[in-house]
């Protein structure tokens, strides 16, 4: 209101105001924030539309091998007297995305590259051309059962239970050296001589020749004793560790056929794959033992299990670390074989134990359940 004076009166008027809004005015830099946000809304956008031909490896579940899962027990022995145990046997699973069965998106791909507890690989390196989700799924099935009847048979030998076992060719390899003179179903008697009981002799046997050669091999099929020459080759690079030596291979999956005198069950739920063989081997043993093996402390582990008891290397086994990390277990059991992808990227003060072999793996449980000084072999 303004006053005005009028013949000794005061007259009060309105004051116009103006009848549109005020100009609002954005600061340089407030300006420049926003155009930013703008810039990385469109590029995120953009970049979770470009697909990648790259493979992410994150960590998954925690699944104790002493426990249950979906009500059930993940080991049952019938047949044979069990104990009760404590602690836990814990084994790991990873996510894999990309490949045949998912896409992976440029954005998935730089954060991925970012975070720690995550590997990014090529397609290519990890899956064979033209392999399909259904395929992929179907032989990790026939993984984990191998896996499974591996780790029964190891702990069943290590408490002194005979198991019989005859090596078999499996499967082979499209284009394999040995495609034109092996078969599926093949018992391999002997190698070059010296008599068959496992897998692993196999292939221990192989590395004494090299590749392109013949080797004598002694076969049983269809019920007749064959003797042939089985030609070789050289293996192709191995993805995880391509400085690693090429070996000599015939190009053939094997596979044992055992005859379990007690019926030994394995439910791992959807989980499917070799890596869990250890783990799987040493809960059974545990359980058919008196006492516990851990002395109620929690270890997780990984790697696969031949029936002779050595223990192989496996994939993920960073993301693996990672999700025992998180739950907070005592003692990480990690193969031997892939201690050099552990050095350096071990999470938080995770205890990383490097184990070779079954009876390795056992004698570390039991004595550090048993609160026993050892030297422990670490990876790192």
């Amino acid at each position: 209101m303004t006053d005005k004076h009028r013949g000794g009166a005061t007259v009060r008027t309105p004051i116009q105001r103006p009848t549109h809004p005020p100009h609002t005015r954005i600061g340089l830099g407030s300006g420049f924030l926003l155009a930013l946000a703008v810039l990385a809304v469109v590029a995120v956008a953009a970049l979770n539309l470009i697909s990648v031909d790259k493979v992410i490896y994150r960590p998954a579940g925690v699944h104790d091998t002493l426990g249950e899962m979906g009500g059930q027990p993940v080991v049952h022995v019938e047949g044979l007297e069990t104990y009760e145990t404590t602690g836990t046997l814990d084994f790991l699973t990873i996510i894999i995305d990309g490949g045949p069965r998912s896409t992976v998106t440029a954005w998935d791909w730089l954060l991925a590259e970012i975070n720690p507890a995550t590997d990014v690989f090529d397609a290519e390196d990890v899956y064979p051309p033209d392999v399909s989700a259904e395929e992929i799924q179907e032989q990790n099935v026939e993984l984990m059962a191998q896996s499974q009847q591996g780790a029964a048979v190891v702990a069943l030998r290590a408490d002194g239970i005979e198991v019989p076992e005859e090596v078999k060719v499996g499967q082979i390899v499209k284009g394999a050296p040995a495609g034109e003179t092996l078969k599926v179903n093949d018992q391999i008697l002997t190698v070059d001589g010296e008599a068959i009981d496992n897998p692993e002799a196999v292939r221990v046997k192989l590395q004494d020749h090299e590749p392109g050669t013949e080797v004598p091999f002694t076969l049983l099929r269809d019920g007749e004793e064959l003797a042939l020459d089985v030609p070789t080759g050289e293996s192709e690079p191995d993805p995880m560790d391509p400085d690693a030596p090429p070996r000599t291979v015939v190009g053939v999956f094997l596979a044992s056929d055992f005859d379990l005198p007690y019926e030994v069950t394995i439910d791992a739920g959807n989980v499917g794959g070799p890596s869990a063989g250890m783990m799987f081997s040493l809960a059974i043993y545990d359980k058919i033992t008196k006492g516990p093996l851990t002395g109620g402390l929690n270890f997780a582990g990984t790697g696969t299990i031949a029936s002779d008891g050595t223990v192989g290397g496996i994939g993920g086994i960073v993301q693996k670390m990672h999700a025992a990390e998180d739950v907070g277990v005592d003692y990480f059991l990690a193969p031997a074989a892939n201690c050099d992808e552990v050095v350096g990227r071990i999470p938080g003060d995770l205890d990383v134990i490097s184990i070779e072999n079954f009876t390795q793996a056992r004698d570390i449980v039991e004595g550090l359940g048993q609160g026993e000084d050892l030297d422990l072999p670490r990876c790192g």
